[in-house]
């Protein structure tokens, strides 16, 4: 076989081949979620069904793990509010999750395609934090948020 031929098959191979290799699995995503209603920093989340399986979005897995500033809050027991929805084989799950900074007796209900709303009482000191959240068993990329408090 000519070395140009042979070359070409093997560039070619390598492509092919190439998209076989198994590949990290997506993180988490998490963008800002401003409310007037609620009292506290809020995010949108998105992260991926990675089982082999349709999962209920008010399963234990969609259950969000805050991390504020290198600490975990794990899970609270009970998702929020929000309708079950099935979230099939890599399908997306999207949930927002809000800082609250006080007591609020309201629950809003889930909008802009969330699944479901959560609201976790974790007061903010002033000042830059960062935020990461725990989705399907992966951490987001951290993300910087400044709280201001009112005088």
């Amino acid at each position: 076989m000519r070395p140009a031929v042979a070359l070409l098959l093997a560039a070619i191979s390598a492509l092919v081949l190439g998209g076989q290799e198994p590949q990290e699995p997506a993180k988490p995503r998490i963008v800002p979620f401003f409310s007037r209603i609620e009292n506290g920093p809020g995010f949108f989340v998105e992260c991926s069904n990675r089982t082999a399986v349709t999962v209920s979005s008010a399963t234990f897995i969609w259950q969000l793990a805050v991390r504020i500033d290198g600490t975990v809050h794990e899970p609270e027991p009970g998702v929020g509010p929000g309708f079950t929805t099935d979230v099939a084989p890599g399908g997306t799950f999207r949930g927002i999750v809000i800082l609250r900074q006080s007591s609020l007796t309201y629950f809003p209900a889930p909008k802009f395609t969330a699944m479901v709303r959560s609201a976790r009482l974790l007061p903010l000191s002033p000042g830059r934090h960062l935020i990461a959240v725990r989705c399907g068993g992966s951490w987001s990329d951290d993300v910087d948020v400044y709280w201001e408090e009112e005088l």
